[in-house]
């Protein structure tokens, strides 16, 4: 499911399972979403330095406690499921990617998925103020300045070519099925 996120996005998210089980919650939330994108302290986009450097503020507004300083939590093996509002998030991210052109959903695409719809964290960020328009705009500047690097798989069957993909499984098939029958009627000759 998260081959798609990028290492900064995949780690936002365990920080916020971390934020989830520190704050003994059932579910994750998009607060808990919004809070792990505020615990990396290397995260490159513009957006989420704007994030960052509201984080006391933030986490007053969202009732959340004090992180611990960079300190996972030890009892992570607690299963903590998505509420319905997070699965939204996760679910606007890859159609903020596809805004984008960008195949990887990167971590201000999840910035963004929490921007989409009204909710605990999206509230707290209008407040700071930081909307949809205005993350939109500074991560379009980042990506004109640090485009994204387009792997072999992406050139393949990536967005430009999605359309596509099933054609190529049909004649990769095709192709297998025709160098077996080679081989088969090669053996039965000889």
């Amino acid at each position: 499911m998260f081959e798609r996120y990028t290492e900064e996005a995949r780690r936002a998210i365990f920080y916020a399972r971390a934020e989830a089980v520190n704050s003994a919650a059932k579910f994750i939330t998009p607060a808990h979403l919004l809070q792990g994108l505020m615990w990396d302290p290397h995260l490159p986009t513009c957006p989420l330095s704007a994030v960052k450097a509201h984080e006391s503020e933030l986490r007053t507004l969202l009732k959340a406690p004090a992180r611990p300083a960079n300190k996972v939590p030890a009892e992570l093996s607690r299963d903590v499921g998505l509420d319905q509002d997070a699965k939204k998030v996760l679910a606007y991210a890859p159609q903020e990617a596809a805004v984008d052109n960008s195949y990887f959903i990167d971590a201000d695409h999840l910035l963004r998925g929490i921007l989409r719809f009204p909710n605990e964290a999206s509230t707290a960020l209008e407040s700071i103020p930081l909307d949809l328009p205005t993350v939109r705009a500074a991560s379009k500047v980042h990506r004109a300045k640090y485009p994204e690097k387009k792997t072999l798989y992406h050139r393949l069957f990536g967005s430009p070519l999605k359309a596509h993909r099933d054609l190529y499984i049909k004649l990769l098939a095709t192709l297998a099925v025709m160098l077996l029958a080679g081989l088969l009627i090669r053996w039965l000759n000889y």
